[in-house]
Protein backbone atom coordinates (compact mmCIF):
# COMPACT_ATOMS: atom_id res chain seq x y z
CA UNK A 1 0.00 0.00 0.00
CA UNK A 2 1.29 3.37 -1.37
CA UNK A 3 1.35 6.23 1.67
CA UNK A 4 -1.49 8.14 0.44
CA UNK A 5 -4.09 5.17 -0.23
CA UNK A 6 -6.09 4.22 2.75
CA UNK A 7 -9.20 2.93 2.66
CA UNK A 8 -10.04 4.64 -0.65
CA UNK A 9 -9.28 7.90 0.40
CA UNK A 10 -6.31 10.39 -0.27
CA UNK A 11 -4.51 10.22 2.86
CA UNK A 12 -2.80 11.87 5.15
CA UNK A 13 -0.04 12.68 2.24
CA UNK A 14 -2.66 12.73 -0.39
CA UNK A 15 -3.35 16.31 -0.49
CA UNK A 16 0.55 17.21 -0.79
CA UNK A 17 1.61 14.59 -3.57
CA UNK A 18 -1.01 16.03 -5.87
CA UNK A 19 -0.49 19.40 -5.15
CA UNK A 20 2.99 18.86 -6.16
CA UNK A 21 2.18 16.51 -9.19
CA UNK A 22 0.98 20.33 -10.57
CA UNK A 23 4.62 22.07 -10.23
CA UNK A 24 7.06 22.21 -13.22
CA UNK A 25 10.85 23.48 -12.81
CA UNK A 26 13.29 24.54 -15.27
CA UNK A 27 16.89 25.85 -14.46
CA UNK A 28 19.38 27.10 -16.55
CA UNK A 29 23.49 27.59 -16.60
CA UNK A 30 25.13 30.13 -18.35
CA UNK A 31 28.34 31.14 -19.53
CA UNK A 32 29.72 33.67 -21.98
CA UNK A 33 31.35 37.26 -23.22
CA UNK A 34 29.74 40.32 -23.10
CA UNK A 35 31.44 43.61 -24.41
CA UNK A 36 29.62 46.49 -23.22
CA UNK A 37 27.97 45.43 -19.53
CA UNK A 38 27.15 48.86 -18.82
CA UNK A 39 25.19 49.56 -22.26
CA UNK A 40 27.96 52.85 -22.19
CA UNK A 41 28.91 54.60 -25.40
CA UNK A 42 31.64 54.33 -26.92
CA UNK A 43 35.19 53.93 -24.79
CA UNK A 44 33.62 53.88 -21.64
CA UNK A 45 31.50 50.44 -22.78
CA UNK A 46 33.14 48.33 -19.94
CA UNK A 47 33.98 44.25 -21.34
CA UNK A 48 33.63 41.01 -19.24
CA UNK A 49 33.74 37.35 -18.67
CA UNK A 50 30.20 36.32 -17.14
CA UNK A 51 28.49 33.37 -15.30
CA UNK A 52 24.63 33.21 -14.83
CA UNK A 53 22.15 31.14 -13.18
CA UNK A 54 18.76 30.98 -13.81
CA UNK A 55 15.40 29.32 -13.53
CA UNK A 56 11.54 29.25 -12.98
CA UNK A 57 8.55 26.91 -11.21
CA UNK A 58 4.95 26.82 -12.93
CA UNK A 59 2.09 25.91 -11.02
CA UNK A 60 -0.76 25.39 -13.10
CA UNK A 61 -4.71 24.62 -11.22
CA UNK A 62 -8.08 24.58 -11.50
CA UNK A 63 -11.56 23.77 -11.06
CA UNK A 64 -14.41 23.25 -13.25
CA UNK A 65 -14.75 26.72 -12.93
CA UNK A 66 -11.66 28.59 -12.34
CA UNK A 67 -8.00 28.01 -13.76
CA UNK A 68 -5.32 29.48 -13.01
CA UNK A 69 -1.40 29.86 -13.80
CA UNK A 70 1.78 31.08 -10.96
CA UNK A 71 4.62 31.76 -12.38
CA UNK A 72 8.30 32.85 -10.37
CA UNK A 73 11.43 33.52 -12.05
CA UNK A 74 14.75 35.22 -10.99
CA UNK A 75 18.39 34.86 -12.19
CA UNK A 76 21.70 36.09 -11.04
CA UNK A 77 24.88 37.44 -13.10
CA UNK A 78 28.46 38.05 -11.74
CA UNK A 79 30.52 39.87 -13.79
CA UNK A 80 34.49 38.66 -13.83
CA UNK A 81 36.18 42.28 -14.58
CA UNK A 82 37.21 44.07 -11.37
CA UNK A 83 36.34 47.36 -13.06
CA UNK A 84 32.53 46.81 -13.07
CA UNK A 85 31.58 48.87 -9.99
CA UNK A 86 28.19 46.19 -9.35
CA UNK A 87 29.57 42.28 -10.38
CA UNK A 88 27.24 40.96 -9.40
CA UNK A 89 23.44 41.60 -10.98
CA UNK A 90 20.32 40.16 -10.63
CA UNK A 91 16.29 39.74 -11.50
CA UNK A 92 13.08 38.22 -10.35
CA UNK A 93 9.68 38.32 -11.44
CA UNK A 94 6.17 37.08 -10.71
CA UNK A 95 3.37 36.23 -12.82
CA UNK A 96 -0.24 35.49 -12.51
CA UNK A 97 -3.30 34.36 -14.52
CA UNK A 98 -6.45 33.17 -13.64
CA UNK A 99 -9.84 32.85 -15.36
CA UNK A 100 -13.13 32.01 -13.76
CA UNK A 101 -16.44 31.22 -15.18
CA UNK A 102 -18.92 33.37 -13.01
CA UNK A 103 -21.74 31.82 -15.38
CA UNK A 104 -22.47 29.97 -18.25
CA UNK A 105 -22.06 33.58 -20.10
CA UNK A 106 -20.29 35.66 -17.96
CA UNK A 107 -16.24 34.72 -17.41
CA UNK A 108 -13.71 36.95 -15.41
CA UNK A 109 -9.65 37.43 -16.41
CA UNK A 110 -7.10 38.53 -14.75
CA UNK A 111 -3.36 38.35 -15.82
CA UNK A 112 -0.47 40.05 -13.86
CA UNK A 113 3.13 39.90 -14.67
CA UNK A 114 5.95 42.16 -12.15
CA UNK A 115 9.77 42.11 -12.10
CA UNK A 116 12.82 43.43 -10.77
CA UNK A 117 15.63 43.97 -13.34
CA UNK A 118 18.91 45.43 -13.82
CA UNK A 119 19.67 45.06 -17.33
CA UNK A 120 17.45 47.15 -20.38
CA UNK A 121 14.82 45.07 -22.19
CA UNK A 122 13.10 46.79 -24.85
CA UNK A 123 10.06 44.87 -25.18
CA UNK A 124 8.96 46.73 -21.93
CA UNK A 125 6.84 49.50 -22.95
CA UNK A 126 8.56 53.04 -21.74
CA UNK A 127 11.51 51.35 -20.92
CA UNK A 128 13.58 51.77 -23.76
CA UNK A 129 16.07 54.40 -23.06
CA UNK A 130 16.54 53.45 -19.12
CA UNK A 131 19.90 51.48 -19.95
CA UNK A 132 21.81 52.01 -16.45
CA UNK A 133 19.44 51.63 -13.76
CA UNK A 134 17.66 49.20 -11.96
CA UNK A 135 13.88 49.15 -12.25
CA UNK A 136 10.85 47.54 -10.91
CA UNK A 137 8.11 47.01 -13.95
CA UNK A 138 4.79 45.47 -13.56
CA UNK A 139 1.65 44.97 -15.88
CA UNK A 140 -2.10 43.89 -15.19
CA UNK A 141 -4.70 43.70 -16.51
CA UNK A 142 -8.38 42.13 -15.11
CA UNK A 143 -11.58 42.12 -17.64
CA UNK A 144 -14.95 40.12 -17.67
CA UNK A 145 -16.61 38.92 -21.25
CA UNK A 146 -19.73 38.70 -21.22
CA UNK A 147 -21.80 36.71 -24.55
CA UNK A 148 -24.82 38.46 -25.38
CA UNK A 149 -25.60 36.03 -27.86
CA UNK A 150 -24.49 33.59 -30.29
CA UNK A 151 -22.75 36.09 -31.66
CA UNK A 152 -22.17 39.19 -29.98
CA UNK A 153 -20.09 39.17 -26.73
CA UNK A 154 -18.54 42.40 -25.15
CA UNK A 155 -15.07 42.63 -23.08
CA UNK A 156 -14.11 44.73 -20.61
CA UNK A 157 -10.47 45.50 -18.98
CA UNK A 158 -9.04 47.70 -17.08
CA UNK A 159 -5.49 47.74 -16.79
CA UNK A 160 -2.70 49.32 -15.00
CA UNK A 161 0.99 49.30 -16.08
CA UNK A 162 3.90 51.23 -14.11
CA UNK A 163 7.71 51.32 -13.99
CA UNK A 164 9.79 52.64 -11.10
CA UNK A 165 13.60 53.41 -10.53
CA UNK A 166 14.44 54.23 -7.14
CA UNK A 167 18.30 54.70 -8.07
CA UNK A 168 17.35 58.15 -9.63
CA UNK A 169 13.71 58.90 -6.98
CA UNK A 170 11.74 57.55 -10.06
CA UNK A 171 11.94 60.67 -12.22
CA UNK A 172 11.89 57.91 -15.77
CA UNK A 173 9.20 55.84 -13.88
CA UNK A 174 5.50 56.34 -14.92
CA UNK A 175 2.04 54.51 -14.47
CA UNK A 176 -0.22 53.87 -17.36
CA UNK A 177 -3.58 53.24 -16.26
CA UNK A 178 -6.02 52.45 -18.98
CA UNK A 179 -9.91 51.12 -19.67
CA UNK A 180 -10.80 49.41 -22.74
CA UNK A 181 -14.57 48.60 -23.87
CA UNK A 182 -14.63 45.70 -26.74
CA UNK A 183 -17.70 44.47 -29.04
CA UNK A 184 -16.72 41.34 -30.66
CA UNK A 185 -18.97 39.91 -33.43
CA UNK A 186 -19.03 36.19 -34.82
CA UNK A 187 -18.54 37.05 -38.68
CA UNK A 188 -17.61 33.07 -39.63
CA UNK A 189 -16.64 29.85 -37.60
CA UNK A 190 -13.06 31.19 -38.24
CA UNK A 191 -13.15 34.88 -38.16
CA UNK A 192 -14.52 37.25 -35.36
CA UNK A 193 -14.76 41.15 -36.22
CA UNK A 194 -13.73 43.63 -33.05
CA UNK A 195 -14.59 46.89 -32.22
CA UNK A 196 -12.63 48.72 -29.62
CA UNK A 197 -12.93 52.40 -27.55
CA UNK A 198 -9.64 52.84 -25.09
CA UNK A 199 -8.82 55.33 -23.29
CA UNK A 200 -5.00 55.85 -21.78
CA UNK A 201 -3.91 58.33 -18.34
CA UNK A 202 -0.35 58.27 -18.17
CA UNK A 203 1.35 59.79 -15.17
CA UNK A 204 4.53 61.04 -13.58
CA UNK A 205 5.80 61.95 -10.87
CA UNK A 206 5.82 65.96 -12.36
CA UNK A 207 2.92 66.00 -12.32
CA UNK A 208 2.94 68.83 -15.57
CA UNK A 209 3.91 66.09 -18.10
CA UNK A 210 1.26 64.01 -17.52
CA UNK A 211 -1.41 63.16 -20.33
CA UNK A 212 -4.45 61.51 -21.56
CA UNK A 213 -5.05 59.47 -24.43
CA UNK A 214 -7.92 57.89 -26.42
CA UNK A 215 -8.31 55.36 -29.38
CA UNK A 216 -11.03 53.57 -31.33
CA UNK A 217 -9.91 50.86 -33.77
CA UNK A 218 -11.35 48.11 -35.52
CA UNK A 219 -10.64 44.39 -36.92
CA UNK A 220 -10.68 40.94 -36.74
CA UNK A 221 -9.34 37.73 -35.10
CA UNK A 222 -9.12 35.05 -37.79
CA UNK A 223 -8.03 31.06 -37.24
CA UNK A 224 -6.88 29.76 -40.21
CA UNK A 225 -6.37 26.37 -38.39
CA UNK A 226 -5.59 25.58 -34.07
CA UNK A 227 -1.95 26.11 -35.02
CA UNK A 228 -2.17 29.23 -37.46
CA UNK A 229 -4.05 32.67 -36.20
CA UNK A 230 -4.09 36.54 -36.64
CA UNK A 231 -4.92 39.47 -34.77
CA UNK A 232 -5.50 42.64 -36.61
CA UNK A 233 -6.70 46.18 -35.39
CA UNK A 234 -6.60 49.50 -36.84
CA UNK A 235 -7.87 52.77 -35.95
CA UNK A 236 -7.15 56.27 -35.37
CA UNK A 237 -5.25 57.73 -31.70
CA UNK A 238 -4.91 61.20 -30.10
CA UNK A 239 -2.89 62.04 -26.93
CA UNK A 240 -2.75 65.46 -25.63
CA UNK A 241 -0.93 67.30 -22.54
CA UNK A 242 -0.02 70.70 -21.43
CA UNK A 243 3.27 70.16 -21.79
CA UNK A 244 3.28 68.90 -25.88
CA UNK A 245 1.25 69.38 -28.89
CA UNK A 246 -1.64 67.21 -29.25
CA UNK A 247 -0.80 64.20 -31.37
CA UNK A 248 -4.08 62.82 -33.95
CA UNK A 249 -2.75 59.84 -36.04
CA UNK A 250 -3.44 55.87 -36.70
CA UNK A 251 -3.51 53.47 -34.42
CA UNK A 252 -2.10 49.67 -35.25
CA UNK A 253 -1.59 46.23 -34.14
CA UNK A 254 -0.97 43.20 -35.07
CA UNK A 255 -0.21 39.97 -34.01
CA UNK A 256 0.40 36.86 -36.59
CA UNK A 257 1.23 33.13 -35.27
CA UNK A 258 2.07 30.17 -37.79
CA UNK A 259 2.68 26.64 -35.96
CA UNK A 260 3.79 25.09 -39.10
CA UNK A 261 6.30 21.85 -38.02
CA UNK A 262 6.60 19.66 -35.27
CA UNK A 263 9.21 22.02 -34.27
CA UNK A 264 8.72 25.00 -36.33
CA UNK A 265 6.98 28.40 -35.77
CA UNK A 266 6.53 31.81 -36.85
CA UNK A 267 5.12 34.77 -34.48
CA UNK A 268 5.16 38.34 -35.64
CA UNK A 269 4.00 41.71 -33.72
CA UNK A 270 3.65 45.14 -34.69
CA UNK A 271 2.17 47.88 -32.67
CA UNK A 272 1.96 51.70 -33.70
CA UNK A 273 0.77 54.30 -31.71
CA UNK A 274 1.63 56.66 -28.44
CA UNK A 275 3.68 55.47 -25.24
CA UNK A 276 4.65 56.44 -22.14
CA UNK A 277 7.66 58.39 -22.55
CA UNK A 278 10.33 56.65 -20.83
CA UNK A 279 12.73 60.28 -20.68
CA UNK A 280 12.83 62.42 -17.18
CA UNK A 281 11.04 65.24 -18.98
CA UNK A 282 7.77 64.67 -21.60
CA UNK A 283 4.72 63.34 -21.43
CA UNK A 284 5.03 60.63 -24.21
CA UNK A 285 6.29 59.60 -27.06
CA UNK A 286 5.20 57.57 -30.93
CA UNK A 287 6.50 54.49 -30.96
CA UNK A 288 6.69 51.47 -33.66
CA UNK A 289 7.42 48.46 -32.16
CA UNK A 290 7.71 45.18 -34.03
CA UNK A 291 9.31 41.57 -33.35
CA UNK A 292 9.59 38.76 -35.14
CA UNK A 293 11.13 35.31 -34.07
CA UNK A 294 11.61 32.02 -36.15
CA UNK A 295 11.94 28.62 -34.60
CA UNK A 296 13.15 25.87 -37.51
CA UNK A 297 13.43 22.29 -36.56
CA UNK A 298 16.82 21.47 -38.16
CA UNK A 299 17.47 17.54 -37.05
CA UNK A 300 15.36 15.14 -34.06
CA UNK A 301 17.03 16.53 -31.74
CA UNK A 302 18.38 19.81 -33.10
CA UNK A 303 16.53 23.47 -33.40
CA UNK A 304 17.53 26.84 -34.45
CA UNK A 305 15.87 30.09 -33.06
CA UNK A 306 16.24 33.75 -34.32
CA UNK A 307 14.42 36.61 -32.69
CA UNK A 308 14.59 40.22 -33.31
CA UNK A 309 12.99 43.10 -32.08
CA UNK A 310 12.57 46.71 -33.38
CA UNK A 311 11.40 49.88 -31.65
CA UNK A 312 12.03 53.61 -33.44
CA UNK A 313 10.81 56.10 -30.81
CA UNK A 314 9.62 59.56 -31.90
CA UNK A 315 9.78 62.30 -29.12
CA UNK A 316 7.72 65.53 -29.69
CA UNK A 317 8.62 68.85 -27.66
CA UNK A 318 10.99 66.98 -25.23
CA UNK A 319 12.78 68.60 -22.48
CA UNK A 320 16.73 67.78 -24.27
CA UNK A 321 19.62 68.64 -22.07
CA UNK A 322 22.47 69.35 -24.72
CA UNK A 323 25.86 71.25 -24.20
CA UNK A 324 27.40 73.95 -26.10
CA UNK A 325 31.55 74.17 -27.39
CA UNK A 326 32.33 75.50 -23.54
CA UNK A 327 30.63 72.71 -21.85
CA UNK A 328 28.09 74.61 -20.75
CA UNK A 329 24.36 72.80 -20.79
CA UNK A 330 21.75 73.99 -22.48
CA UNK A 331 17.71 73.44 -22.39
CA UNK A 332 16.00 72.90 -25.29
CA UNK A 333 12.49 71.57 -27.05
CA UNK A 334 13.26 69.20 -29.68
CA UNK A 335 11.34 66.49 -31.90
CA UNK A 336 13.38 63.41 -32.18
CA UNK A 337 13.65 60.08 -32.84
CA UNK A 338 15.57 57.19 -31.23
CA UNK A 339 16.17 53.46 -32.59
CA UNK A 340 16.22 50.27 -30.55
CA UNK A 341 17.67 46.76 -31.83
CA UNK A 342 17.45 43.44 -30.04
CA UNK A 343 18.47 40.56 -31.98
CA UNK A 344 19.32 37.15 -31.21
CA UNK A 345 20.12 33.73 -32.47
CA UNK A 346 20.52 30.19 -30.74
CA UNK A 347 21.41 26.64 -31.38
CA UNK A 348 20.19 24.31 -29.13
CA UNK A 349 20.72 20.52 -29.19
CA UNK A 350 18.40 18.02 -26.85
CA UNK A 351 20.74 15.54 -24.80
CA UNK A 352 17.32 13.88 -23.52
CA UNK A 353 13.87 14.32 -22.36
CA UNK A 354 15.22 17.13 -19.88
CA UNK A 355 18.34 18.36 -20.38
CA UNK A 356 19.64 20.45 -23.75
CA UNK A 357 22.20 22.53 -24.58
CA UNK A 358 22.60 25.79 -26.26
CA UNK A 359 25.10 28.29 -28.38
CA UNK A 360 23.78 31.74 -29.03
CA UNK A 361 24.57 35.23 -29.65
CA UNK A 362 22.32 38.41 -28.63
CA UNK A 363 23.42 41.96 -30.19
CA UNK A 364 21.66 45.22 -28.10
CA UNK A 365 21.74 48.88 -30.16
CA UNK A 366 20.70 52.56 -29.67
CA UNK A 367 21.13 55.02 -31.51
CA UNK A 368 19.71 58.85 -31.61
CA UNK A 369 21.57 61.44 -33.77
CA UNK A 370 19.94 64.31 -31.48
CA UNK A 371 21.22 62.88 -27.59
CA UNK A 372 24.33 60.96 -28.87
CA UNK A 373 26.18 60.26 -25.50
CA UNK A 374 22.89 57.50 -25.43
CA UNK A 375 23.74 55.31 -28.20
CA UNK A 376 25.27 52.03 -27.63
CA UNK A 377 26.15 49.01 -28.90
CA UNK A 378 26.09 45.67 -26.87
CA UNK A 379 27.61 41.88 -27.93
CA UNK A 380 26.75 38.85 -25.46
CA UNK A 381 28.14 35.47 -27.03
CA UNK A 382 27.24 32.33 -24.45
CA UNK A 383 26.97 28.50 -23.85
CA UNK A 384 24.46 27.35 -21.81
CA UNK A 385 23.12 24.46 -20.64
CA UNK A 386 19.26 23.81 -19.14
CA UNK A 387 17.08 21.23 -17.68
CA UNK A 388 13.17 21.33 -17.19
CA UNK A 389 10.97 18.66 -15.13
Amino acid sequence: MRLDDSAGTPGALGDFFSWAKKLRFQAALRAGYDDNVNSANGTNAIASTFANLNGGVNYRFGTPRLNGSLDLTGGVTRYFNSKITQPLQGTVGLGLELDFRFSPRLVFTLNSSSSYQEQPNITLIGTANNSNSSYYYTANSISGAYQWSDLFTSVTRLDLTESYYPENNNSQGFADTGFTQSIRYLFKPTTTLVLDYNVDQYTYQNSSYNSFGQYVDFGFDHTFNPKWFWNFRLGAQTQSSQNSASYIGPYLDSNFSWVFGRASSINWVFHYGTQPNGNSSGSYSIAARTGLNYTQGLFTKMRFDAGLYYVLNTYNDTLVVTTNSLGQPILSSENYNQTNIQGNVDLTYKLNRIIDLSIGYQYITQNSSTLSYQNYNRGITYLQIRGGF
